[in-house]
């Protein structure tokens, strides 16, 4: 028999460890498809009640997708290597698929413990690397050479993805499992669920991507991400998606391919010059994806590591506070906070905006401020998360310091206010706060310390 481990994975389409187990049941055994909510993991402090919920709602719709196909999803309770042995010494199976999982430090020792016992246990462990990230010890991709982003992304547009859907794939499949697990005694996430949260699930993301794929919506892109006024309904909103491998970045690019051939069907010059422009600045942001990804890959250090040896230090919890609950008495920033707080998402200009003023102008460390973010965010993705953070706080290794001004952002972005008055509905009323800094000797101070921080690297 064989395991079939479903992670960051959450979809049966372009699923190349489904499609080899199936193809290798005929010498290894039927396959047993598998989800492990690990207490660990749930408790880790970067997990939070909407991003449970998200995967359950993505589970429930895996199981339809299995089931239309005459298979079933088994899910299990525990942490990976105990599920994995107690399986094992039920059925006996002889190999764990999965696929790569790049993200935090707490999973990679979850998989090298994983790896541990499958060698100690005799089965055969095969991880496939999913976004073209290439780990040192799988760096070749099926046709045996390493290839480039790009060069991934060309090939992804013409190769046929692999979707079991409408077939009947029930001889495949292992004997299900005589025990089901009870959601109820899955332990709870910490904190509340978002009331304006995307929902989880293929059919969701179908559905948004339906709405996006379009010629006037793909054209509105380029001018519509930096506001977060605009962004919300111009930006895709397949963040939360993509994070949870609900759908995969070859799909997304498949649809995107498909788009511009119809619009070329059309005959009209003007329009395809700027649907293929528009298309390119999306290919670019899914090029930057997969750079944040290898990036993390080569450095998980990017989530722990002081590269700076200035760094701040201390954390002013009054500042803290104030900036989480959206009361600092800037109402842009204020404004973000308390929409991100409902809906679990934001723009990546707003986000950077965030950090930037939480880092530069409050000086707080960049650690709390990104697990805040980390618990914020539906879309949270470790790689993305923390090379965007470490960025807008000025302590990455990227060259250019990007310091973004919230009063300047405020005119530029929402000059008529309207994102400020619909998410702080007290502003411009004598409840509203005043600043917790000035404005501009708080943005000399940030940028004056970033400088001479910068000048002593650790690494």
């Amino acid at each position: 028999m064989q395991v079939l481990w479903f992670k960051r994975d959450l979809r049966l389409s372009d699923h190349l460890p489904l499609f080899q187990a199936m193809r290798n049941a005929k010498h290894h055994g039927l396959v047993l498809p598998l989800y492990i909510h690990e207490p660990s993991h749930i408790a880790d402090v970067h997990t939070a009640r909407q991003h449970q919920l998200f995967v359950h709602e993505c589970l429930e719709d895996l199981h339809q997708q299995f089931n239309a196909v005459g298979g079933y999803l088994h899910e299990e309770l525990g942490e990976a290597v105990d599920v994995l042995a107690a399986l094992h010494a039920q059925f006996k199976f002889t190999h764990l698929w999965a696929h790569q999982e790049t993200t935090q430090l707490a999973q990679y020792r979850r998989d090298q413990a994983v790896a541990a016992w499958c060698k100690s246990a005799g089965v055969a462990f095969i991880e496939l690397p999913q976004n073209n990230v290439q780990r040192v010890a799988h760096c070749a991709n099926p046709r045996g050479e390493r290839v480039s982003f790009q060069t991934y992304l060309d090939r992804a547009a013409q190769e046929e993805i692999k979707n079991p859907a409408e077939r009947d794939l029930s001889a495949f499949f292992a004997p299900q499992p005589p025990h089901a697990l009870n959601r109820a005694t899955v332990p709870l996430a910490a904190g509340d669920d978002k009331p304006l949260r995307m929902k989880g699930g293929r059919t969701q993301a179908r559905a948004v991507a339906a709405k996006f794929f379009t010629p006037a919506k793909l054209r509105a892109y380029p001018f519509s991400i930096s506001s977060p006024l605009k962004a919300f309904n111009g930006c895709s909103r397949l963040s939360p998606y993509l994070a949870y491998g609900v759908v995969s970045d070859r799909e997304v690019l498949q649809k995107l391919n498909a788009l511009v051939n119809t619009v070329h069907g059309q005959g009209d010059a003007e329009l395809i010059a700027k649907v293929e422009d528009a298309a390119r600045f999306y290919v670019d942001r899914l090029i930057w994806r997969q750079g944040y990804f290898q990036q993390f890959e080569n450095h998980t250090g990017l989530e722990t590591d002081a590269f700076y040896a200035n760094e701040p230090a201390e954390t002013n919890e009054d500042f803290l506070s104030a900036w989480q609950q959206g009361k600092t008495g800037f109402a842009y920033i204020d404004a973000l906070q308390r929409c991100l707080c409902q809906t679990g998402w934001l723009n990546m200009r707003a986000r950077a905006t965030l950090v930037s003023f939480a880092c530069v102008q409050l000086g707080l460390p960049w650690q709390p401020v990104a697990l805040y973010l980390a618990q914020q965010f539906l879309d949270f993705e470790p790689a993305i998360h923390y090379g965007q953070v470490r960025i807008a706080s000025g302590t990455s290794h990227f060259s250019q310091m990007l310091v973004y001004d919230p009063v300047k952002q405020q005119l530029e972005q929402d000059p008529q206010g309207e994102f400020i008055r619909r998410w702080l509905p007290e502003f411009n009323t004598p409840n509203c706060l005043p600043p917790i800094v000035d404005n501009a000797g708080s943005l000399k101070q940030g940028k004056a310390r970033l400088h001479a921080m910068r000048q002593n690297k650790l690494l």
